[in-house]
């Protein structure tokens, strides 16, 4: 995109040219999937984060400044995106390793049988207490093992919205079940 078809494509885009977004995205599509795509060597991750990124565009160009050069604000949207989405990620899989690990079922001893089954009623009652959107996709992703693309089709949403319930539903159930461990040790004690 030149500077000249760029300013007048801004100017466009800036009194809500739909026919300007369109241009937009053609002409600058392929690098920004590119681009997303070398970010986060995933082809369904650029995907999803490319998608993102136009509906966030698409919902800021009122934001643009006159002098705003469209092809690097597109990357400055994605580039946030993806930490975001590494955000999300590193904090779930930990939560996530743990509830695998909290439903695996390895031959146990009668004593392991038992805390093993303390764990999961634990678990059970913590879910429970869970708001049901949050429930619903951690159950998906941490208890069924549906990928975060699968959950976001059965849930229907988007796969950024649903990244955003699960990372909040782990970080509720991890609370909850703090919260249940210290009154178990302090019912125990008191």
């Amino acid at each position: 995109m030149t500077g000249e078809d760029g300013q007048e494509l801004l100017g466009r885009l800036r009194q809500g040219d739909k026919d300007a977004l369109r241009a937009l995205y053609c002409a600058c599509h392929g690098r920004l999937f590119s681009y997303l795509l070398r970010l986060s060597g995933r082809r369904e991750v650029a995907q999803d984060l490319c998608s993102e990124v136009w509906c966030r565009a698409a919902a800021k160009l009122d934001t643009l400044r006159p002098d705003s050069r469209l092809l690097p604000w597109l990357f400055v949207i994605g580039r946030n995106l993806f930490f975001s989405h590494c955000r999300w990620r590193s904090r779930d899989e930990h939560y996530l390793n743990e509830l695998r690990l909290a439903a695996a079922d390895p031959l146990p001893t009668p004593p392991e049988e038992a805390l093993r089954t303390e764990r999961e009623a634990a678990l059970e009652r913590a879910l429970a207490r869970l708001p049901g959107h949050y429930r619903e996709a951690v159950v998906l992703v941490a208890v069924e093992g549906l990928t975060r693309e699968e959950a976001a089709d059965v849930t229907g949403i988007r796969v950024t919205a649903l990244r955003q319930r699960l990372s909040r539903g782990l970080k509720a159930l991890k609370e909850i079940l703090a919260e249940e461990g210290s009154m178990d040790r302090g019912g125990k004690h008191g």
